[in-house]
């Protein structure tokens, strides 16, 4: 399915899936699982999405897929790394894993939350 069109909820109801794989940049195989934990029925969508929770920063760009981001990271810790001033200097400033920016990632929620536009059904009129 194309993600740029695709909705969660409308996936689950379309085709009972429970568990959803997106894969993400084809190049490096970002494979993100979804798991519906519990659906609400009669819920509005006002307002949603809306961010939970977050942990860890996600990876750079065209870092290579997991294993890339392994190399990264084990290259940006250790000075003595032969490959160290190149990624430092090729990635983010400061780049740590673990920090998480809560309110770029709310505002970046929040955008999806105020350009989200229900799919409206067909009606016929007689």
């Amino acid at each position: 399915m194309d993600a740029r069109k695709a909705r969660l909820c409308d996936i689950v109801r379309e085709t009972g899936a429970k568990t959803i794989h997106y894969l993400y940049d084809f190049g490096d195989s970002w494979d993100h699982v979804i798991k519906l934990e519990k659906w609400f029925q009669n819920t509005t969508t006002e307002g949603l999405p809306f961010l939970l929770e977050a942990a860890g920063r996600c990876p750079p760009e065209d870092v290579g897929g997991a294993p890339g981001y392994a190399e990264y990271l084990a290259a940006i810790s250790d000075p003595g790394h032969p490959e160290h001033e190149h990624m430092r200097l090729w990635g983010p400033e400061r780049f740590d894993p673990n920090v998480v920016d809560r309110k770029a990632l709310e505002a970046a929620v929040k955008a999806l939350s105020d350009t989200w536009i229900p799919r409206r059904r067909a009606t016929r009129t007689k």
